[in-house]
């Protein structure tokens, strides 16, 4: 096999690896942090190139449409000119830091690619700030939003450069090269991987909670410890009001579900969000002749499981040690 097909065949092999493993993780990635303008960023990228005939017909007719697609016409006509590096440049580019800095034509591809960080950010920025508006007053505040803030920007930024530029230049080279077939494998494999991840987020047992809601709930269940409590003893009254006695909604490990476990999560949202409401999970177990029910939310890292439990008579229990023994650990389990 000559060199240059055996270089374009190992090429093709890793962009089809990437494809395959990248939008698995984007989608994962999506469900705990919103970025959504990063994803935005790479559909309307990756339209741009494709309709750039049609795209620079629209512009001469609105002024207005010119400038809102003016960074896109930019980088269209942009890689109509010059080839995109190998592909794994871009697979490693936020590791290539100083490098697509110092270096004048590295410099100038970065430079098209921040109008897309750019309008990413701005779009995050407004969901941000529609999300401090809608979630954290009153009990928290501007200090316990920046950190959020920021580590959903970090994760967004990471998005951008690890997937908008790999994906976009794959398309950009096949493209180019007039290999649709070797292009519409590509786009198959990123399908199936897309696919496989919904699929799998679809049949979890718990929803996953995102990054922002899981620090929400734990601020604000330390910003107003009282009002929090009350709240999860409402929501264990409201619980046990409506438990069948065959207790059809608890399943085999005491997991409890249905009717039973959205009427607690509703009694929540009077202290917590909604969100945040449907993040606590409920279990069903016994300790001796008690029967108890214990509300949970599972904790991540070092920090504690934020639990409440109760028995029929309406009896809130704080101490660990009055639950059966493995039970954290069991309900740890039930969440995964």
């Amino acid at each position: 096999m000559p060199i240059a097909r055996l270089r374009a065949t190992l090429d093709f092999l890793l962009r089809l690896a990437f494809f395959a493993a990248a939008p698995f993780l984007l989608v994962l990635v999506a469900a705990i942090f919103p970025v959504t303008g990063a994803m935005v960023q790479i559909a309307i990228a990756l339209a741009a190139f494709f309709t750039g005939e049609a795209l620079r017909r629209l512009t001469t007719k609105s002024k207005l449409v010119k400038l809102a697609l003016s960074s896109q016409l930019q980088f269209e006509a942009y890689y109509r000119a010059h080839a995109p590096r190998p592909f794994l440049y871009y697979v490693l580019y936020p590791l290539l830091f100083p490098y697509w800095l110092a270096v004048s034509a590295a410099r100038q591809e970065f430079l098209l690619f921040k109008g897309y960080t750019l309008a990413s950010f701005g779009l995050l920025v407004v969901s941000l700030i529609v999300q401090y508006v809608r979630y954290f007053p009153p009990e928290l505040g501007v200090r316990e939003f920046l950190p959020i803030a920021a580590g959903t920007f970090a994760v967004e930024t990471g998005v951008v450069l690890m997937f908008l530029m790999p994906i976009v230049t794959t398309v950009v080279h096949f493209h180019t090269r007039k290999a649709p077939a070797r292009l519409a494998a590509l786009l198959a494999v990123a399908l199936v991987s897309v696919s496989v991840a919904v699929v799998r987020l679809e049949r979890r047992r718990d929803p996953v909670v995102s990054f922002a809601t899981r620090q929400r709930v734990d601020l604000r269940t330390l910003a107003k410890p009282r009002a929090a409590e009350a709240a999860q003893v409402a929501a264990l009254r409201a619980a046990w009001k409506v438990l069948p006695k065959d207790k059809t909604d608890v399943d085999h490990d005491g997991k409890v579900e249905g009717d039973v476990l959205s009427t607690t999560q509703d009694a929540l949202v009077g202290f917590y969000k909604n969100d945040e409401a449907h993040a606590f999970d409920l279990w069903s177990t016994r300790r001796g002749k008690v029967a108890l029910l214990i509300l949970y939310f599972e904790a991540r890292g070092k920090k504690d499981p934020i639990w409440l439990a109760m028995d029929g008579h309406g009896n809130a229990i704080h101490d660990a040690k009055q639950l059966p023994q493995g039970a954290f650990n069991a309900m740890w389990r039930l969440t995964q």
